[in-house]
């Protein structure tokens, strides 16, 4: 299901974007890593690449490329950090085809925001959490799987919230809409998803909101609050800057 990687963290990114000329070589780490080609064309091994098309790999190294003239890569190295590594089983190289162009956008807007970020910056680090998520995405849709929750109890809950981020979601609300006694939804909530029910609302609730700050410049902090059910900016925001360590108004877009 889509609404289990909105809970999935990039954790300790390394983000450098490469101009490769010719043959070159790419480093990639002993972590997960993602290439994305932002502009021009790439060869990977047996694989060709062109803009918004990206590698998700595990424990390259690093790979040797083959460039078509000028081109600007993607190089993220990452660790993930939420319910999605429990439910995936990639392999440690898959290809995520430029089927979105949300994936195109974000590509080319990390190559333009990393060479002007410095340590630690906010904007970097989020466009990053969208575009790993995003890709993560893409490549479940590609191989028909759907990363879907097997339980259908829970299912119908997380349904429910994501249509819905705003309502005032209880343990027994979303119980309610699973059908199942508020005891057993909690724990085979925790069983499926790998977190509690509440805590993966507010993970939810804060990533729809960094989503709206990071892409709509001219939201207000208020609207987003109102967004994701927070009666009021002040609270939103103290809510934000406690799981998050920064302000709201620290990761709007540029």
């Amino acid at each position: 299901m889509d609404g289990v990687l909105e809970a999935v963290r990039v954790v300790d990114p390394e983000l450098v974007v490469e101009e490769p000329s010719g043959r070159a070589t790419l480093p990639t780490g002993r972590r997960r890593s993602l290439v994305a080609v932002a502009r021009g064309r790439l060869r990977v091994g047996d694989v060709d690449l062109g803009p918004g098309d990206a590698l998700l790999l595990h424990d390259a190294g690093s790979v040797p490329v083959v460039a078509d003239g000028p081109a600007t890569v993607v190089v993220a190295r990452f660790a993930l950090h939420g319910p999605a590594p429990r439910l995936l089983a990639l392999p440690d190289r898959v290809l995520a085809p430029a089927d979105s162009e949300f994936c195109r956008l974000l590509i080319e807007r990390v190559a333009d925001q990393a060479p002007s970020a410095g340590p630690g910056d906010v904007v970097s680090a989020r466009l990053l959490d969208w575009l790993v998520v995003e890709t993560v995405r893409d490549v479940l849709v590609a191989r028909g799987r759907h990363g879907e929750v097997a339980d259908a109890a829970v299912t119908a809950a997380l349904a429910a919230l994501h249509a819905d981020p705003a309502a005032p979601w209880t343990v027994a609300a979303l119980a309610d809409r699973a059908g199942v006694s508020r005891a057993a939804f909690a724990r085979r909530f925790h069983e499926a998803v790998g977190t509690s029910p509440l805590a993966y609302v507010r993970e939810h609730r804060l990533a729809v909101a960094e989503h709206a700050l990071l892409t709509e410049p001219d939201v207000t902090v208020a609207a987003v609050a109102r967004r994701v059910g927070y009666a009021n900016p002040f609270s939103f925001s103290t809510a934000f800057r406690r799981h998050r360590g920064v302000a709201p108004s620290e990761v709007r877009a540029s």
